[in-house]
């Protein structure tokens, strides 16, 4: 198709200039007022202007035509004036079927547009049937529209369409991508000459308390390791009560943390191997309280073992905005609380990198049982993939 526009002082006008530069079969799709000339937009002339369109092939016509006959185009300007001439009632008919042609021909391109996106993604399905019904897997597992997407075009990259259509070679490939994707540190480290400091940031209602009361136990009970508990929480008596009836039970010392130079001086007067450090649930838009923990945190002056605490129930979009605003705290560890309580993982999946690795795994509220060191194939258990292969 060929698109043209014409301008003229009145729309009659513009259609004729159109008809007699590209012949009388023409479509007009667009007509407006524009306003040209005058001075600071005063006496500016009122102009309609059209855009018409038209097959190549009737305009390789048209001017052959004239090319064969000189007078051709002098004939055509005689006839098309000739024929503004007959009346208004002749020419508004014309238009109207003009504008009829233009609105069929719009209507016809959407349709077949349509048609052409529905086709492509009927064959895009037909040729790569496993590779939609695994990310279908992985959005009924809540991993983000951002990973789904970044997956999709990395296999279709890297994968051969014999390969794309193997169910068995999908599934490998995805299990060698999360495991790529995402890194575990092991078991915490005992100090050697001074006690290893491992502190437990997080959000309110991850489970802090329970999952440093977990640890203090694995390590202070059943590995019988000279263990200290440290609480900067003393916002909630509640929390403060419950870790101190953990410490007796266990035999352990604990101390609750009020000020930057008690947390300075507990650390040098330790005697532990490990002291586990609680601090107060602060949610992640309250920046003041932030700024405050890690104040306190930072009169040790010693490298830290930060773990950041997140719940497995948090949405992705929650779970990266506390991780972000969390990273004030130079975490470079993250355990997962309530393993338990979900079904799905890839809320947290979808945000986790190497540069975070995962620590800790906790799949209910038993002291000390209910606590696993992270691995990676726990969480590819949790992604029903079985269902890829199912037929």
């Amino acid at each position: 198709m060929i698109y043209k526009t014409f301008k003229a002082p009145t729309y009659k006008e513009a259609v004729l200039n159109a008809k007699m530069e590209m012949g009388s079969n023409v479509y007009i799709i667009g007509r407006k007022e524009v306003k040209e000339g005058g001075f600071l937009g005063l006496f500016a002339r009122n102009f309609t202007q059209i855009t018409v369109a038209k097959s190549e092939d009737s305009i390789q016509g048209l001017q052959q035509k004239k090319e064969i006959n000189p007078g051709a185009l002098q004939a055509d300007r005689a006839l098309q004036a000739g024929a503004s001439i007959r009346g208004k009632s002749t020419f508004q008919s014309e238009q109207s079927k003009i504008v009829e042609e233009g609105a069929l021909l719009k209507e016809l391109n959407e349709i077949k547009t349509r048609l052409k996106e529905i086709a492509d993604l009927k064959d895009r399905d037909t040729e790569k049937p496993y590779l939609e019904k695994l990310l279908t897997i992985l959005n009924e597992n809540d991993f983000s529209v951002e990973y789904i997407d970044q997956l999709r075009s990395k296999f279709e990259g890297e994968l051969t369409l014999k390969e794309v259509q193997d169910p068995a070679v999908l599934e490998e490939r995805f299990k060698g991508y999360i495991r790529e994707s995402i890194e575990t540190s092991g078991p915490i480290q005992i100090g050697k000459g001074k006690p290893s400091v491992v502190v437990l940031v997080g959000p309110t209602g991850v489970g802090k308390t329970t999952t440093i009361a977990k640890l203090a136990a694995t390590y202070g009970v059943l590995q019988k390791r000279k263990v200290e508990l440290l609480t900067i929480d003393s916002y909630r008596i509640a929390a403060v009560e419950q870790l101190e009836k953990y410490a007796q039970l266990m035999q352990i010392p604990f101390i609750v943390i009020n000020s930057r130079e008690e947390f300075k001086n507990a650390i040098i007067n330790s005697k532990s191997e490990i002291i586990f450090v609680d601090t107060a649930g602060r949610s992640q838009k309250n920046n003041l309280g932030l700024a405050e923990m890690r104040n306190i945190l930072d009169g040790a002056k010693i490298n830290l073992d930060i773990h950041l605490v997140l719940s497995a129930t948090t949405k992705y979009r929650d779970a990266l905005d506390i991780m972000n605003r969390f990273n004030q705290f130079m975490y470079n560890k993250v355990i997962i609380t309530k393993m338990d309580e979900t079904n799905t993982i890839g809320s947290l999946l979808s945000i986790m990198n190497r540069d975070k690795k995962l620590s800790y795994f906790t799949t209910g509220q038993g002291v000390p049982d209910d606590i696993e060191i992270a691995e990676k194939e726990k969480l590819l258990d949790m992604i029903m993939l079985e269902e890829l292969c199912a037929g």
